[in-house]
C-alpha cells in the first residue's frame, strides 16, 4: 500500500484492515505507516486507543474523501481515548515524526492504493 500527496509518495505502508488491533503489542515497526479502516465515518468508530502501544506515533485521521480531518504528533502511549475532532473514515498510525517530516496539514487530501 502507498500514501501518496499530491501524487507524490509519501509512504510504503500496510493495510491492516477493518477491526484491526492496530499497533498493539508490535515493538518493531516494519513499516512508516499503518492504515486502519472504520465500518462507518463516525468520531465513535475512528477513536482508538494506545494501550500497549510501546512506541509514541503520528495519528492521521481522514474522512471518507481521504481528506485529513486532524491529526496528532507522538500521540501519548497507555492512553485511554484518541478521538478526532471530526467524523474520519480512516486512521494513519505513523511512526513518530511522519506529520512534520511531511508537512502534513489539515485540509490536505492523501491518496491511498
Amino acid at each position: 500500500m502507498i500514501i501518496k500527496r499530491n501524487n507524490k509518495k509519501l509512504a510504503e505502508g500496510k493495510y491492516l484492515g477493518k477491526f484491526s488491533l492496530g499497533l498493539i503489542f508490535r515493538r518493531k515497526l516494519k513499516h512508516e505507516a499503518y492504515v486502519l479502516e472504520s465500518l462507518t465515518e463516525s468520531i465513535w468508530s475512528s477513536t482508538l486507543h494506545t494501550f500497549f502501544v510501546f512506541k509514541e506515533l503520528d495519528i492521521i485521521w481522514l474522512n471518507r474523501d481521504y481528506k485529513i480531518v486532524d491529526m496528532l504528533e507522538a500521540a501519548p502511549r497507555f492512553k485511554w481515548s484518541l478521538a478526532p475532532k471530526e467524523k474520519a473514515k480512516y486512521v494513519i498510525e505513523a511512526s513518530n515524526g511522519f506529520i512534520k517530516k511531511h508537512r502534513l496539514k489539515n485540509g490536505q487530501k492523501l491518496k491511498i492504493s
